[in-house]
């Protein structure tokens, strides 16, 4: 384990703000976390390190060892040698966390992945909400009332976490209670998704946005998505979390 790295764990700032931590603490299970195959994750070769790599967790074998996708640098495989120590980031729902692991062998048959050490502790960090980010990505939104006409309302989706999004329209569709769809174009793994999920919206307001975002009229919907799961939440927090690591 390199020194810098371990200085992750030795009380450096993570990458949460303090004021959104709600609670801290250490464990040895990573079966507590409640992980998903496919998890984003985030290598680092140290906490102050501005090379950051995106990775997806396989699969792991409790207090065994982990496996995750080789990252890549740009377009290739990065260099990775038996014995490196990674600092190693991702979240479960509220709850970030991060550890040191070291490889313990690179594997490129039947596909690239790294075998990772099992860590002797995990830091974790539950958040007082759901990480939250402000990607800018052009959609639409529909009602699923089956007694409507389908009809396509242009939306921006100004944040998004994976319990709900803020959106901005250019008219009013719905009213608070009622059920939509939402579906935008999200970039993942160097392609654009077609991503879609049901909500509820919550609330909405009328809002005139600043001469620095064009000072128009929009209609404000907060929404709160449906018990995204499987693809979907792995598509979801895929996005939050790459964009996390390279903002």
């Amino acid at each position: 384990m390199n020194d810098e790295a371990q200085r992750g764990i030795n009380g450096e700032p993570s990458a949460e703000s303090a004021d959104h931590v709600l609670h801290k603490e250490t464990i040895s299970d990573l079966l507590t976390l409640n992980l998903g195959i496919g998890d984003a994750l985030q290598l680092l070769d140290s906490p102050a390190s501005d090379h950051r790599y995106g990775a997806k967790l396989i699969g792991f074998l409790n207090k065994a060892g982990i496996i995750v996708s080789h990252p890549r640098q740009d377009t290739t495989l990065l260099p990775v040698k038996d014995g490196h120590s990674f600092l190693v980031r991702g979240f479960s729902g509220r709850t970030t966390y991060e550890f040191i692991a070291d490889v313990l062998a690179v594997s490129h048959i039947p596909y690239p992945v790294l075998h990772l050490s099992f860590p002797n502790r995990i830091e974790c960090a539950t958040l007082r909400g759901a990480p939250r980010i402000k990607p800018n990505l052009a959609g639409w939104i529909e009602e699923k009332d089956p007694a409507s006409a389908s009809v396509k309302i242009p939306m921006i989706v100004v944040d998004i976490s994976t319990s709900g999004a803020r959106v901005h329209a250019k008219r009013h569709f719905g009213k608070i209670g009622d059920e939509v769809s939402v579906a935008c174009r999200m970039p993942i793994d160097d392609e654009e998704h077609i991503f879609s999920i049901s909500a509820v919206i919550r609330n909405l307001y009328n809002e005139t946005l600043t001469e620095q975002h064009g000072g128009v009229d929009v209609v404000t919907y907060g929404l709160e998505f449906i018990q995204p799961e499987g693809n979907v939440r792995m598509a979801l927090q895929s996005f939050i979390y790459m964009t996390m690591a390279t903002d």
